[in-house]
């Protein structure tokens, strides 16, 4: 009896492993830097991607350099091909270490990079796996 069930367990494992390696997309690099026009870098936030058909999504977090390096499973893992649209979030003044003290927070740029529908932002991956973002203060 047990040998009806080994190829039934080989076929229920092969068709595991092809369906894992169907969702495994490979992934590229990608980094850059956020500054302002005068050439100073924005210090804190996120950029964000989202691919044009909604269906993947990456980022990677602003160093206080303005360097980044974006991440899709894992932080600064990579980004799949595709086309992006690219928005900042987290984007506001840090809060205070105490606080006890009232806070509230300013946006550090134009509220428009805060969407991707407004941000103008777009780079196509891998063909652009070095982004150099320039944004506008409010």
């Amino acid at each position: 009896m047990t040998h009806l069930y080994r190829p039934r367990a080989a076929l229920a494992a092969c068709s595991l492993l092809v369906a894992l390696a169907g969702c495994s997309r490979a992934v590229h690099p990608v980094k850059g830097t956020v500054r302002f026009k005068d050439g100073t870098p924005l210090t804190v936030g996120r950029v964000v991607v989202d691919s044009d058909d909604g269906k993947s999504g990456s980022w990677g977090a602003i160093r206080p350099d303005g360097s980044f390096e974006m991440g899709t499973l894992a932080p600064n893992d990579g980004v799949p091909a595709g086309t992006y649209r690219v928005y900042l979030t987290n984007t506001t003044t840090p809060p205070p270490a105490d606080l006890s003290v009232p806070f509230t927070p300013r946006p550090l740029v134009n509220t428009r990079f805060n969407d991707k529908e407004t941000s103008g932002l777009a780079f196509e991956v891998p063909k652009e796996t070095t982004w150099e973002i320039v944004v506008e203060k409010p």
